[in-house]
């Protein structure tokens, strides 16, 4: 392998693991990791069975299939997002299920979506499992998939994270936004802080 082979595989991995890992990266990917995704374990292409191939009369109702018991039934949770200084750019909710990755690591969340910053209040409505989650939203106002700082290192866009702890000089912790979701669901507000 030549000289320039051999330092350039590497220095392309790294660019393609900076532009996809960093904070508040996926923007628009409208991801949701809670649910199984359609047709799981079918082939790559594969389409749902139709009346033919599952034998049944051409034009019989389909019966929708059943949960397996084993699986818990979904809670809805609503996170209305308040106090936008303005309607530029977009908002980044991502939901976590435990401190490994929040706020901002999309690869680390069972819920993350993007949404257009276009009005005073927005809400994201996601579908987990009952259980304890902290979620976060960022305000990326320019786009750019990551939180922005000033030359001091202070945040130059808009954050919250839920139960809007809001510490002077750090990061809010999962802890202090972890809450419960029970199986008849919940709804909570987030307020965007700036500095």
């Amino acid at each position: 392998m030549s000289r320039r082979l051999r330092w350039a595989a590497p220095l392309l991995v790294f660019v393609a693991a900076a532009a996809c890992g960093f904070a508040w990266t996926g923007c628009g990917s409208g991801r949701m990791t809670s649910a199984p995704a359609p047709f799981a374990g079918a082939p790559a292409g594969a389409l749902p069975a139709t009346a033919s191939a599952t034998g049944a009369a051409p034009g019989a109702a389909s019966q929708p299939a059943s949960r397996p018991t084993s699986q818990p039934a979904l809670a809805t949770l609503k996170v209305t997002i308040k106090g936008l200084r303005n309607h530029k750019g977009q908002l980044i909710f991502g939901v976590f299920r435990s401190a490994e990755g929040f706020p901002n690591i999309e690869s680390k969340s069972v819920y993350w979506e993007t949404k257009e910053a276009d009005a005073d209040a927005v809400t994201f409505t996601a579908h987990l499992p009952p259980g304890r989650y902290g979620a976060s939203v960022l305000h990326d106002e320019n786009r750019s998939g990551e939180m922005n700082r000033n030359f001091a290192n202070v945040p130059t866009e808009g954050y919250g994270v839920t139960n809007n702890p809001k510490p002077a000089f750090r990061a809010a912790t999962f802890n202090e936004a972890a809450f419960d979701l029970p199986a008849s669901g919940r709804e909570m507000t987030i307020s965007v802080q700036y500095f």
